[in-house]
């Protein structure tokens, strides 16, 4: 008996896979899993587009073909999940809108641009879009949300400060209008993905007047 239970103690030693405390056991890749990241994420995005925003990670690794362990070691957590997530569709998001807005003429048709092909982006990955902005655990939302803005608002900034320059005005207020620009996006999407209320032009006109031209309404030749 002795001898056996050294001999289960030298094959459990060999070649065992070392975890963290509470991370799940799972097969290696010398099991003949190897889990490539982007493929993971492909899988989950696939998912999510086809079932909605409530898919778990149990059924995001049966759709890539993976135990939830293997999921857990390529890409993470929940939270790990949506942040790589949100990257990339941050990333396909406004390499679209930049191409769009270089485009347009005049800055009050970029500024159009920009909401209409914001908001026509997110529609299209509506499932992905609220997965990324709600997914996360109640206790991070804060910090998720405003780890997509920052992904984005230094290029809304760079473009603010271009503008504001050619024309002689204060390009230090740039980052906070970025900051404004995407908070106004971002409620204004979730309200219309949630409520249906307009279609993709009427909404981007109206958000265009009130960041172009104020409540009052003044300046709409500038």
């Amino acid at each position: 008996m002795e001898r056996r239970a050294a001999a289960t103690r030298r094959g459990s030693g060999r070649g065992a896979v070392r975890r963290g405390p509470g991370r799940p056991a799972g097969r290696s890749a010398r099991d003949g899993v190897l889990a490539d990241r982007d493929v993971l994420l492909d899988a989950a995005e696939r998912l999510i587009r086809a079932q909605g925003p409530a898919v778990t990670l149990d059924a995001i690794a049966a759709a890539a073909g993976v135990t939830k362990p293997i999921l857990y070691r390529g890409v993470g957590d929940k939270d790990a999940l949506v942040a790589a997530l949100a990257e990339r569709l941050v990333a396909r998001m406004t390499a679209e809108v930049t191409t769009m807005v270089a485009q347009a003429s005049g800055g009050r048709e970029r500024l159009r641009t920009l909401v209409g092909g914001y908001l026509h982006f997110a529609a299209l990955d509506r499932h992905l879009y609220l997965y990324v902005t709600a997914g996360g655990r109640s206790d991070d939302r804060v910090q998720q949300a405003l780890l997509l803005a920052d992904r984005t608002a230094h290029g809304f900034a760079a473009g603010i400060a271009a503008f504001r320059t050619a024309r002689a005005a204060d390009p230090a207020v740039a980052l906070a209008w970025a900051y404004g620009l995407i908070g106004t996006l971002h409620f204004v999407t979730l309200w219309w993905l949630r409520d249906g209320t307009g279609d993709t032009e009427d909404v981007a006109e109206q958000i265009t007047t009130l960041l172009w031209s104020g409540l009052g309404g003044e300046g709409t030749t500038r």
